[in-house]
Order: C-alpha cells, then sequence, then structure tokens
C-alpha cells in the first residue's frame, strides 16, 4: 500500500506560488526578457519561461485542485486508466510523480529557459511537451473527461498557438525545427508511459521507472540540441545573425 508524504501533496501548491513568482516578473518586470526593446511575445528567451510558469500552473490543477474542485485528481486519473485500484492500493509509486513533475519543471524546464539565449530550440524544449500534452488533454475531453488538468490544456492550446506562429517559418526557425520539437515531445510522452505499461503488466521495476523519468527532460534537451547543431544549425540559422552564425560554425 502507499500512503502520500506531505511533500507529494504540498509538490504542487509550492509550483503554483511558483508560477505566480514567474508571473510577476514575466509581465511586470524585464528580467526575464533577452531583448526589451522588442515585444515580450516575439521573444525566445520570454517564451521560454511563460512556458514554464504555464506548466507549473497545469501541473497545479492536475496535483493541486481541478476545475471540478477534486484535489490531488491526477493520479487517481493515471491508476484508473489501466483498471488499477485507487490510492492506497494503486501500485504505482507516488514518488513516480514527484520525479516526472520536479525534474521536468522544476529543473529542467528553467535550465532550459537559461539556455534559450544561446540555443533557443532548447530554450523551447517545454512546448514539445506542451504540445503533445495539450493534445491528450483534447482528445480526454472528446470523451467526456473534463477534469485533472483540461482547464489549464486550454491555455496550452493558446500558447502553443502562439509560438508555433512567433518562432517557426520564414525569417524564424525552420519548419524542421519544429517537426523535431514535436517529435521529441511525442518521445517524452512515450518514455512516460511505455515503462508504466511494463511496470503494471510485465514487472519492471519501479526503481527502473524513476530514473527513466529522471532522465527523460533531459533527453528531450539533448535531442533540441543535437538538432541544434545538425548540418551547421541549418534548423535554426535563420533566428541567428551572420556573426553568430559564424561563432556556432567555429564551435563559440
Amino acid at each position: 500500500m502507499h500512503y502520500w508524504h506531505w511533500f507529494d501533496i504540498a509538490s504542487a501548491w509550492i509550483g503554483g506560488v511558483g508560477a505566480i513568482v514567474l508571473s510577476v516578473l514575466l509581465f511586470a518586470t524585464n528580467r526575464l526578457r533577452s531583448d526589451p526593446s522588442r515585444s515580450r511575445w516575439h521573444d525566445w528567451v520570454w517564451l521560454s519561461w511563460i512556458g514554464t510558469a504555464a506548466y507549473l500552473l497545469h501541473n497545479f490543477e492536475e496535483y493541486g485542485i481541478d476545475l471540478l474542485g477534486t484535489f490531488h485528481a491526477f493520479p487517481g486519473m493515471i491508476c484508473a486508466q489501466p483498471g488499477l485500484p485507487p490510492y492506497p492500493n494503486c501500485p504505482i509509486p507516488p514518488v513516480f510523480f514527484l520525479a516526472v513533475n520536479v525534474t521536468a519543471f522544476w529543473v529542467a524546464a528553467p535550465i532550459a529557459a537559461l539556455l534559450s539565449r544561446r540555443h533557443p530550440l532548447v530554450g523551447l524544449s517545454i512546448y514539445g511537451i506542451i504540445i503533445i500534452n495539450a493534445l491528450v488533454h483534447m482528445a480526454a475531453a472528446l470523451g467526456g473527461s473534463f477534469g485533472g488538468g483540461f482547464f489549464t490544456s486550454l491555455l496550452f492550446v493558446v500558447l502553443a498557438v502562439w509560438v508555433i506562429r512567433a518562432c517557426f517559418g520564414p525569417g524564424r526557425m525552420s519548419y524542421g525545427a519544429l517537426a523535431l520539437l514535436v517529435a521529441g515531445g511525442i518521445i517524452v510522452h512515450m518514455v512516460l508511459a511505455a515503462p508504466l505499461v511494463l511496470f503494471v503488466n510485465f514487472g519492471l521495476s519501479a526503481t527502473v521507472v524513476v530514473l527513466l523519468q529522471l532522465m527523460n527532460p533531459f533527453l528531450l534537451m539533448l535531442i533540441l540540441w543535437l538538432g541544434e547543431r545538425w548540418r551547421d544549425g541549418v534548423l535554426i540559422s535563420r533566428t541567428r545573425g551572420p556573426t553568430d552564425l559564424g561563432r556556432a560554425r567555429m564551435g563559440a
């Protein structure tokens, strides 16, 4: 039997406070912008940070309180999908959810945002997760499920559409970079779901499942970093001036 530790419950609320702090910094200051002379909404650094804030809010809805007023709803939804009993009898260890959320959205997403000045595609890595997650929630809504993250997934849709418009296409990053970002998001969700299936049905070690989640967001960042370097940066070259592109080719 698995019982929740206080941090399992509190982490979503802590993340919600973090989202509020980030939102104040994003909209009331210039600290998270690369160039205050241009619109926030066309600043890749700022967009990287707002994606992080949006996902912290999404986590709050999934693991704090959702649109239907249910507390800590998402773990129960995950257990119900394969027909597992609810907690405390669900066999999925609670640390699994911390490994997913704390690693990806408290650690990896801020690191990616910090790297976004020199690595714009890596900086937008959170949107690979956002795009696929939004599609999953929209599919669930078509089946009548509106709890556990649906409301903030609508915010994901708006942000995803805007980032695609603002960051990809002529004069910006290539659509090939966008395809790689989406593919990376698919891989993240596969690494999230497949070990759980193996754990539930074939006895994969819970330790292995948790360790895979600890590495999962960094795998996404690695894929996007390699994409940036592919063929001397052809996927992202339109985001840089001639000097920056020359430095990139020299390994600066």
